[in-house]
């Protein structure tokens, strides 16, 4: 009994955290995901590979990957959700953990598209607010794999990179 009182107690916290973030991001209180990166997509070389956001001190922060295989580096930004500023900036070398967000980032490249025009694609049918996205490649197929927040939680969405596609078989656990 105590197991399963715990485990509701988990379920109903975590649905309740889902709908507190949605109504702060329908009440529009902060800068969305991408008009910040279409801005560092403007400023720098490279594909954005990977999108995702946390709470730091009281405050939403955008965490974003930028990788630029001709140069074989990674830049990784911080920026505050309320307001869009850049909190920090580092670069670092690719390592071999980042091998199939490097070879999705090449595709992308080579097929002069945007990590924002591919979540835009993605995301086009659905009202909801993007909360992670990121590349892979995988078994051939380069995808995005994204998490978005609507009105009734939280769900996942997979997009073939190459073919411009929702990848529906795609599962995760």
């Amino acid at each position: 009994m105590r197991l399963w009182l715990l485990g509701f107690m988990l379920v109903s916290g975590v649905a309740t955290a889902a709908q507190s973030m949605y109504s702060m991001f329908a009440g529009g209180d902060y800068v969305p995901p991408l008009s910040v990166m279409q801005q560092i997509e403007k400023g720098f070389s490279g594909v954005i590979a990977e999108f995702n956001m946390e709470e730091q001190e009281g405050e939403l922060v955008y965490q974003f990957e930028l990788i630029n295989p001709l140069a074989n580096s990674i830049t990784r930004f911080e920026y505050r959700a309320r307001d869009g500023k850049l909190l920090k900036q580092k670069a670092s070398k690719v390592s071999a953990d980042d091998l199939g967000e490097v070879e999705a980032t090449r595709l992308i490249a080579a097929k002069d598209q945007t990590f924002s025009g591919l979540i835009a694609k993605a995301t086009k049918d659905h009202k909801a607010f993007l909360t992670e996205a990121k590349l892979d490649h995988d078994l051939g197929i380069s995808y995005l794999e994204l998490k978005l927040l609507d009105d009734t939680g939280k769900f996942k969405l997979a997009f073939d990179v190459e073919n411009l596609r929702p990848l529906p078989l795609l599962k995760w656990d």
